[in-house]
This record gives structure tokens, sequence and C-alpha cells, in this order.
């Protein structure tokens, strides 16, 4: 419990030093006239909010872990990525994000269906590979609709999301090697996600119930907001 409750403290701390380093690049961009930089750099800002905006409007608690995941890739993507060149200045940067969340998209589809599956559907149980098939569906699907955003950036605002304007560089290429990257790191978690639900000792290596975790996650979330509020 109290290394559950440390892991939420953490992703705040975390979280408010990128959004203060996000005001200071959004600052800079204005005085500098980079608006581009200053519209990505007002969205990674609000993005920074997406646990309390999922607790809030979709009652969705995600566990503390994966909420640091997703913080440090947010800042990884947006912060070092668009507004300091890493996509330029390291050349697997992309490939290794789009890997990542390809993974952590495919845990959080799996966690859904598996949680729905053991709590609430009553006539019909999912079975292990249906449920390991949405987990990589769900995670495919949010890397195409991120490659639409990037399209849609691109072709909107002049941004190069699809790095289309770099010499040598082809916007299809890095459209399907995003799209295979996402792919890859989706398929792991969903092997690595059917072969706990046939046999949870073989990943775990001892007895655990996700559901539980899950709801205990939850109530910690509960517990944080309404001292939050208090």
């Amino acid at each position: 419990m109290k290394s559950d409750k440390k892991k939420i403290e953490i992703n705040e701390i975390i979280s408010w030093i990128i959004r203060v380093l996000l005001v200071l690049a959004i600052i800079e961009s204005i005085f500098a006239k980079k608006y581009q930089n200053t519209f990505v750099g007002i969205l990674t800002f609000v993005m920074t909010f997406y646990p309390s905006i999922l607790k809030k409007r979709f009652r969705v608690y995600l566990p503390s872990g994966l909420q640091i995941i997703i913080t440090l890739f947010i800042f990884a993507a947006q912060f070092l990525g668009e507004l300091h060149d890493f996509y330029y200045k390291i050349p697997w940067w992309d490939n290794m994000l789009h890997c990542i969340s390809g993974s952590v998209l495919g845990i959080i589809g799996f966690m859904f269906v598996y949680f729905l599956n053991k709590t609430h559907i009553k006539q019909t149980k999912l079975s292990p590979f249906f449920i390991a098939l949405f987990a990589f569906c769900f995670a495919l699907s949010m890397g195409v609709f991120w490659e639409f955003f990037e399209f849609a950036g691109d072709r909107l605002f002049g941004l190069n999301m699809q790095k289309f304007r770099l010499p040598g560089e082809d916007g299809l290429i890095d459209t399907m090697t995003d799209l295979f990257v996402d792919a890859i790191g989706a398929c792991i978690v969903s092997i690595i996600g059917y072969i706990y639900m046939k046999n949870p000792k073989i990943i775990l290596k001892r007895k655990y119930k996700m559901e539980e975790w899950i709801k205990k996650q939850r109530e910690l979330e509960m517990e944080a907001d309404s001292k939050q509020e208090s």
C-alpha cells in the first residue's frame, strides 16, 4: 500500500515538473515567434492532466505505475521529441517511442477487457485468445488514429510530424514504420497477456488476481482524490 501511494505521489511530482518546463518552453516559443512550438507546448500541457480527465470524465483509474510510464512518455515524445528536436537528433527516438506506445496501449486494452470480463460480464466469458486479440487491435487502432493526427497536423498547420520535409525522407515510409513498430509492441504485450491468462504463475511466479489489484489501485486513487479535495 505504501509503495502504491508513493508511486501516485511520484507521478504528481513528475507531472508538475513537466508542466513547469512546458510553461517555460511556451513562453520561449512565443518570444521567438515559433508558434508551431507554442501550439505543441499547449497541447502537451493539457495532455499532462490525463489522469484527472480520465477519472472525472470517464471514471477510469489507471494504475499508478502505468501513469508514471505514460507521463514520461508524453515528456519524451512532445517536450524532448517535438520541442527539442530529438526526433531529428536521435534516429531511433521515434521508433523507440512507438514501440513503447504500442506496448502501453496494449496493456490498457488488455486491462480494460480483462477487468470487464471478470467483473461485469455474467452470461458470457471471453476466451484468453479474444482478450489478447482485442488488446492488440486496440493498440494498433490507437496507432492509426495517431497517424491521422500527424497527417492532419502536417496538412493543416504546416508541421513535419511525418518527417516528409527532411532530405531523403518519405512520409509514407515513416507512417508505415511507425505502424509496424506499434504492432510489435502491441503483439509482445498481447502474447504476455495471453500466457498470463492461461497460467498466471508463468508471468508472476505467484498467485495473483489482476482484478483485485486493479480494484486496490482504484481505491488508492479515490483516497488520494478525497485528500486533495479536503
